[in-house]
Order: C-alpha cells, then structure tokens, then sequence
C-alpha cells in the first residue's frame, strides 16, 4: 500500500547526521562544565533542544548515529489528520523489525505519533503478565506472534472502549 508523505520518514541528509552523531558521541562522557558550546552547535544544527543529561551513556546503548536519526526522527513526526485503520495497519507493517524495512524504528515513531503507544504492541501484548511471562491468559511470550491487523484493532478497541 502507498502511505501519504506525511506518514513516511523524513529524508535524512547523512552528512547532518554524522555531524550530530560526532557531537553527541564527543558530548557522551564529557564533563557537563565542557559542553555548553558543543550542546548550542547540536541544538542550531538539529532544530532539537536536549538537554545534555539526554547523552550520556548512549554508548552503552545503541551507536550515536542511531540515537542521532531516532532523535530527528521523532522530533519531525508529527500526527496526520484522517488517518485511516488500512494506513495505520501498513504504517505497523513497516514497523515490525521481522518484517525487513530499513527505516522500521523510524515508521514505530510514526506509528506512536498517529496512534500513542501503539509500538509497544509489536513486542508485548496489552495484557502481558511479567512475572509469569504470559499473556492472553496463560499464553506463552513465545507464542505471541501478532499481525499488523491485530496490532492496530488491539489499539483502537481498546481507545474507544476509554
């Protein structure tokens, strides 16, 4: 299915990001007295005001180019008016890691922006019980395996049931 523009990841210039990425890598672990100049460069470069305890300890997470487009990313999704179940299920498609799309963190920000917390359901179903590892009463974690489909009925049933 075509998504309308406004449902798809903003193009990414990669020198930008590699910028930022060298900023937020150099600001991750430095003293914060040291970081005023290198926090306004990212802020002007970016258009993203963070604060600098946002940076610390992206290494021990995820690379800083990552956490760079993550952060654009969310900071240029905005909800789209109208949107339909059939976009919100392709939006969901694009977002499952298993189903092979490059940008599916970028389209789960998407998603979370048209739907909140909608993403959260691709990996762990509503009624998921921690301490016995199940959901769906009694069903193992290894046996959740949702469609996109069920992901977003999941979702609107239970917001029009609030």
């Amino acid at each position: 299915m075509e998504l309308r523009q406004s449902l798809l990841p903003p193009a990414l210039d990669d020198t930008l990001v590699s910028r930022l990425a060298d900023l937020a890598a150099t600001l991750d672990g430095s003293p914060e007295s040291a970081c005023d100049d290198m926090l306004a460069q990212f802020s002007q470069l970016s258009g993203c005001k963070i604060p600098y305890s946002h940076f610390q300890g992206i290494s021990g997470g995820e690379e800083h180019e990552t956490w760079v487009r993550r952060v654009l990313i969310s900071e240029y999704a905005v909800p789209t008016e109208n949107v339909t179940r059939d976009e919100l299920v392709e939006i969901a498609r694009r977002a499952m890691p298993q189903n092979g799309f490059v940008d599916h963190e970028a389209y789960m920000e998407i998603l979370d922006c048209n739907l909140p917390e909608t993403s959260n359901l691709i990996f762990y179903p509503a009624d998921y019980d921690s301490s016995t590892n199940t959901w769906g009463d009694g069903k193992m974690m290894g046996e959740y395996d949702p469609t996109p489909e069920q992901i977003i009925d999941w979702k609107l049933n239970a917001n029009s049931a609030e």
